[in-house]
């Protein structure tokens, strides 16, 4: 393996990625008593950010499922999985699995273009 191979290897595993969630909340109260406050910070403190959380997805193409749509970046990959394996956040996880219907989560790495 090449040092330019090692470097793009390096950048996956280390390149900025985002977390996308929709979500079909069923039970806001606890949704926003008892999941959100206690993620935002976890998500913080992995140096994350938030850069969309709405109830608002206007549906340009096709069906957008679910009533809540979550962006989150995070510096690395690992920030990520640190973050999602976080004892504090998955104690959270389980107020946003009883709060809904469902959720699909999915980890996307930043556009290389």
């Amino acid at each position: 393996m090449n040092e330019n191979e090692n470097e793009s290897e390096d950048e996956s595993e280390n390149g900025t990625v985002y977390i996308v969630a929709q979500i079909q909340v069923e039970d806001w109260d606890t949704y926003e008593s008892d999941y959100l406050p206690k993620t935002l910070e976890r998500i913080t403190a992995h140096g994350g950010e938030v850069l969309v959380a709405s109830e608002a997805a206007e549906e340009l193409e096709g069906e957008w499922d679910g009533n809540w749509t979550v962006i989150i970046e995070f510096p690395s990959e690992a920030d990520a999985y640190a973050f999602m394996q976080d004892e504090e956040y998955v104690e959270a996880m389980r107020a946003r699995h009883e709060a809904a219907a469902w959720n699909d989560i999915a980890m996307l790495p930043a556009f290389d273009g």
